[in-house]
């Protein structure tokens, strides 16, 4: 069933249940001239318009939305009056709330959802994805050493020295990232060129642009185009590398994590589709008192909220689960009718980090929350990983084996913990400097990500030390897949002033058996034992302790 049938299918559910919804409201309705303000009959009456204002629209019905959202104003304001005024205030609010059937029929039969998210994450164009990265450098002898330097990081590079080749080329095929000269001699500034022409028009190649001149109308210009990256020559190749890595990593980026927490099951399901159709994974929880649980066995990248459900409100549910540690950082957005400004920032400062008004329109709700969850990856990574390898960094790492030890207890599970560090690395910072000691300590990071299990967790222990977590491996697993990486990195030439060099690793590997008494500091004290051993042993080896 395709999302526009799913999502047909869920709006006649709720047109079918309608009109059960306005009776069960009109008679709590006729209940308030006998009830206390505030009691249950109050507040079930309360809910059951919020509910309506948000899910009315949302499913095709404006009308009686923008109705139940006046009505439900009123009935907040009828709550402050008493005596001869309540009575009063309570007839009025009673024939208005006869009146919503009026509203459902004005709207007419709904028009069918459009499923207009539909193609989210797809290109309108047909010219295929390659995952190669292109250079444009007219400087033909700095460019070939440019495709050098990323051909040794695993890069599949090509390289154009001029805009015409470039633009011909991309009419077949794109790259999966483009790096541009802005300046390119007789052709003028490639900046200008791709804003005359029509190259990037549904394109989905990521821009990164270098330049020998910086200044603010170019890095305008290249951010109109919408760069990920500006580098000034000379060019800091680590730098271009990591970020390099970065934009891949958010191509290849594994999907949005959402959960929905939302008493309104027909909604949320609503919602839930619209996002697994844009390629999320989306959970529902219909039951807010199971939060913190589910979050203790499962990772969201997001969380979206309605504001007011039975028993609890959104906003002290945020601020619940803002007590812990783990989760302050983690984006909450209200997903809600509640159009009061005032309430609204209220509603904010207990936590959460945005504000939707129901009926919210589908793009506008992918959009945000990829927008969202996408900005918290990098904030993310920018706090727990290396700027220079993009590996976890010492403190992230070690909080790593505890948490990898931790499960592969519980799950009766083999463990491997690798100590890896480059061999005489102080010789090559001597000989060839800190920039060339910098490529050659990235190359470990980006080799690693290219021959290891996509399981593994990677991270740099400090300085030349890295460390290697293999959950569900052991020792001679490990041995065998490290020895590979290890034979491939001697393998790789580096170059500085045309002199060419290799360098060479020691690794060390401390399993992990079910039903041993030793703890992730007791694992990580053997791997470098063993670590060490490799170097005494002649260095370049793989010792398991």
């Amino acid at each position: 069933m395709n999302l526009t049938r799913q999502l047909q299918a869920i709006q006649i559910q709720y047109l079918e249940k309608l009109p059960q919804t306005l009776t069960q409201i009109e008679s709590l309705a006729h209940r308030l001239p006998k009830s206390d303000p505030g009691d249950e009959n109050w507040q079930q009456l309360g809910q059951l318009l919020h509910k309506l204002s948000g899910s009315a629209g949302t499913f095709g019905l404006p009308a009686l939305s923008a109705q139940a959202a006046k009505l439900h104003r009123q009935f907040e304001a009828a709550l402050l009056v008493d005596g001869d005024s309540y009575a009063r205030e309570c007839h009025l609010f009673i024939s208005e709330i006869e009146t919503l059937d009026t509203f459902a029929e004005l709207d007419g039969i709904p028009a069918k959802p459009s499923a207009d998210a539909q193609d989210e994450g797809s290109s309108n164009n047909n010219r295929p994805l390659v995952s190669e990265v292109w250079l444009l450098e007219d400087d033909a002898d700095l460019g070939s050493t440019l495709i050098s330097h990323l051909q040794a990081f695993n890069f599949s590079a090509r390289l154009f020295t001029s805009f015409t080749d470039l633009i011909h080329t991309f009419e077949s095929e794109q790259p999966e990232v483009l790096i541009l000269d802005v300046l390119l001699g007789d052709e003028g500034r490639s900046t200008e060129l791709l804003e005359q022409s029509s190259m990037l028009t549904g394109a989905s190649s990521r821009l990164i642009f270098i330049s020998a001149k910086d200044d603010f109308t170019i890095r305008l210009q290249a951010a109109s185009l919408g760069a990920e990256a500006f580098f000034v020559k000379p060019l800091d190749i680590p730098r271009l590398i990591t970020r390099l890595e970065q934009v891949t990593a958010r191509l290849h980026a594994p999907p949005e994590r959402v959960l929905i927490i939302d008493d309104d099951e027909l909604l949320a399901r609503y919602y839930q589709q619209l996002m697994i159709n844009a390629n999320m994974q989306v959970d529902i929880l219909h039951e807010p008192d199971r939060v913190i649980d589910y979050l203790l066995q499962n990772s969201p990248d997001i969380i979206l909220m309605d504001l007011q459900m039975p028993d609890i409100e959104g906003q002290t549910l945020a601020a619940v689960i803002r007590q812990y540690d783990q989760w302050v950082g983690l984006p909450i957005i209200y997903l809600s009718a509640e159009d009061d400004p005032d309430h609204q920032a209220t509603a904010l400062n207990h936590g959460a980090d945005d504000f939707l008004v129901k009926p919210v329109p589908d793009q506008h709700l992918i959009s945000a929350v990829k927008h969202k969850v996408s900005r918290s990856r990098q904030l993310l990574e920018l706090m727990t990983k290396d700027s220079l390898t993009g590996l976890l960094k010492h403190a992230a790492i070690k909080e790593s084996i505890r948490r990898e030890w931790g499960i592969a207890k519980r799950k009766s599970e083999i463990f491997c913990v690798a100590m890896l560090d480059i061999d005489h690395f102080k010789q090559v910072n001597d000989r060839f400097g800190h920039a060339i000691g910098d490529e050659v300590i990235a190359s470990v990071a980006t080799l690693l990500r290219k021959r290891l299990r996509n399981t593994d967790v990677l991270g740099r222990y400090g300085g030349e030390e890295f460390v290697v977590l293999m959950n569900n491996c052991d020792a001679v697993e490990a041995k065998k897949i490290l020895e590979n990486f290890r034979q491939r990195f001697q393998e790789l030439v580096f170059t500085s002033e045309e002199k060419q060099f290799s360098a060479t690793i020691s690794i060390g590997i401390a399993e992990y058996q079910p039903g041993s008494d030793m703890d992730a500091d007791a694992l990580l004290i053997n791997a470098d034992k063993a670590m060490y051993t490799a170097k005494e042993t002649g260095r370049n080896r793989v010792i398991v302790s």
